[in-house]
């Protein structure tokens, strides 16, 4: 997986590239390292633009997971599709400053206070730093890289205020354990089935009978990743032009990143290559977030079957502090 984390000089974008090297085995190339040549005063000589991409896509290529610290977009087009994640960091320009001074003070020592030139280029540093935040900055600034971020066609991640080392690595992992999950996720069709599978579809249908009705007539479809089975879809023809969706569900502990859509995406694929023209799900009245997610991809509102799960189901369902009582039909063009 390649990463790049950007941000103002002193939102703590090489600290948290560095971090996840360490923690996550990541190999970390920082900006600066291609963009300065090495010089008794650091900082000072820049390398041929050549010849600093060159190496940087070099160094790059080497390895399977990569963490990049700085602003690189400006370097060269190519590098806005290098990525499967972007992290933009931002904190309040008074924590950001006062880093940056303490760091320079630790970097330099008495030398910015003894030596003209490098209390000159002290000063200045820092005042290219504060224009960060301001309007009309002609380097860096804000508005240039809210720019590469509406550029950037992978995910991206805006880490926004004075936020623990520890918290900002929680909320990357956490991102990159989805998409890891993304792309190595793998479906099959599963001939047998088990307790394990009625497990997993229980969390969508809490009626074994109820699922035990359709799942014989069914084509029962897996997702899984590495070794683990963490979702399900069962497709139903209902005749030679519609296919029902019976039963959708994700495990528990992989929900909320995005699969529930990757799922519907397959059921699509595979009920149009077969042939049928029209799609149907359904749910009920309390499952807000499964209504919203099916008509974000193309399901409308057919028909409501009132009293359906009162009627059908021994023990009362309840939803989002809403009680289950219709049933929702659904269905998309394919």
């Amino acid at each position: 997986m390649k990463i790049v984390i950007f941000g103002a000089s002193g939102s703590g974008t090489t600290t948290l590239a560095h971090q996840l090297e360490l923690l996550s085995g990541f190999y970390h190339l920082d900006a600066d390292d291609y963009y300065w040549l090495k010089s008794e005063r650091p900082f000072e000589q820049k390398r041929d633009r050549q010849e600093r991409n060159d190496l940087f896509i070099h160094d790059f290529k080497l390895h399977n997971d990569v963490v990049v610290s700085g602003s690189i977009f400006n370097w060269d087009e190519q590098f806005f599709n290098f990525f499967d994640l972007a992290v933009f960091l931002w904190v309040p320009p008074s924590i950001r400053i006062k880093r940056l001074i303490d760091r320079e003070i630790e970097r330099y020592g008495e030398s910015l206070k003894t030596d003209e030139y490098r209390k000159k280029k002290h000063h200045e540093f820092i005042d290219w730093s504060i224009g960060y935040d301001h309007t009309g900055f002609p380097n860096r600034i804000f508005e240039l890289h809210t720019g590469w971020m509406n550029k950037l066609q992978t995910p991206l991640i805006r880490i926004e205020g004075e936020i623990s080392i520890d918290n900002r690595l929680k909320t990357v992992t956490q991102k990159i354990k989805s998409l890891t999950i993304h792309q190595e996720l793998t479906f099959q069709e599963q001939k047998e089935i088990d307790q394990t599978l009625y497990d997993l579809l229980l969390l969508a249908d809490p009626s074994i009978e109820e699922i035990k009705s359709y799942i014989y007539e069914s084509q029962i479809f897996i997702a899984s990743y590495r070794t683990n089975t963490i979702g399900v879809f069962v497709l139903l023809a209902l005749d030679q032009n519609i296919i029902e969706i019976r039963n959708i569900a994700i495990k528990t502990d992989y929900q909320g990143i995005g699969l529930g859509k990757r799922l519907l995406e397959k059921a699509t694929a595979i009920s149009k290559n077969r042939g049928f023209s029209t799609l149907r799900i359904a749910t009920g009245n309390s499952s807000i977030g499964q209504l919203a997610l099916y008509q974000k991809e193309g399901f409308e509102l057919i028909d409501m079957i009132h009293n359906f799960f009162t009627d059908h189901y021994t023990n009362p369902i309840f939803e989002n502090g809403i009680q289950c009582k219709h049933l929702l039909l659904l269905e998309k063009s394919i």
